[in-house]
């Protein structure tokens, strides 16, 4: 009897030293996986708006107007109602898996990446080289109308003139000469100045005709666009810290492309290829997406 009790507490101690070691790997494999996770998702979602920005509405629209407007104005005013779309979209994705099945919302994301891909290659096939003009033609022509209506409410408001490069460029010495003048006047001094000077300016910045004009183009003409649905799929399907990540990624880097030398790449790149591309691509998410729920769900 003594002997059975010694053989059960021997067992009893090597289990709890045991336990620890097995939290541990555990936990390990757990981060791992997170990791593994994030880092597919950043990917899937850099790989996604590549092939959905690259010639669409809203690049055209950065590159058209850094022609004739400070290319950094545009380049954060696009980004910033880029990014802001992308992480409502990314966590609007996330909030649908709390009140559906995750099984569900991966089969409703492959029913919805096969129909874009579906779609994607029909536009494919039917692009006869010319659509990259016709777009940037529908954007130039959408562009002079909101201009042509801005300088009718300007007239009818008693302005003589309505002048697009004043207003561009006196905008920035408007403030600058403000923050000059009002500073020998309240005695700043060295940082404290300085960082007045570089507030005042960043303000005057964000609240610029030209900034404000480009944010509200590029935000509506983003929303319910493919890759903003999209990017609510890779939310509600992935990690939603890489998707977002990886959204925002890619939007910063085609608009930095479509303010650098928009124009000029969308004359080169055969837009047929790149729809083909992203057909591909939403094809595949499909698939994948379809046999996680089918094979790892609970359907």
């Amino acid at each position: 009897m003594d002997d059975l009790l010694t053989l059960v507490t021997s067992n009893v101690d090597s289990l709890g030293a045991a336990l620890p070691v097995l939290e541990t790997m555990a936990t390990s494999d757990a981060a791992a996986l997170a990791s593994a996770s994030a880092s597919d998702s950043l990917i899937a979602s850099i790989l996604m708006i590549f092939v959905s920005e690259i010639g669409d509405k809203t690049f055209l629209i950065a590159a058209i107007l850094a022609m004739s407007n400070p290319r950094s104005t545009i380049f954060l005013a696009a980004c910033s109602a880029l990014w802001l779309m992308s992480i409502l979209s990314a966590f609007l994705g996330h909030a649908v898996v709390t009140l559906i099945p995750m099984s569900w919302v991966s089969l409703s994301a492959a029913i919805m990446f096969l129909v874009f891909g579906v779609k994607l290659l029909q536009e494919a096939r039917e692009m006869d080289g010319s659509e990259i003009s016709k777009e940037m033609q529908s954007v130039e022509s959408e562009l002079s109308e909101k201009d042509e209506a801005k300088r009718q409410n300007a007239m009818e408001a008693g302005e003589a003139q309505y002048d697009d490069s004043a207003e561009k460029d006196d905008t920035f010495n408007v403030n600058i000469g403000a923050v000059e003048s009002a500073a020998p006047e309240r005695g700043c001094k060295g940082n404290a100045c300085s960082t007045l000077g570089s507030l005042k300016n960043l303000m005057g910045l964000l609240l610029s005709p030209v900034f404000v004009e480009t944010f509200v183009l590029v935000f509506l003409a983003e929303w319910g666009d493919r890759s903003q649905l999209a990017t609510i799929a890779l939310g509600a399907a992935r990690n939603v810290y890489g998707v977002t990540a990886g959204t925002i990624l890619g939007h910063t880097c085609c608009t930095a492309v479509a303010v650098i030398g928009g124009q000029l790449l969308a004359a080169r790149i055969s837009v047929k290829k790149v729809t083909l591309a992203g057909g591909v691509l939403f094809i595949i998410f499909a698939v994948l997406y379809g046999y996680e729920a089918l094979f790892a769900g609970d359907i």
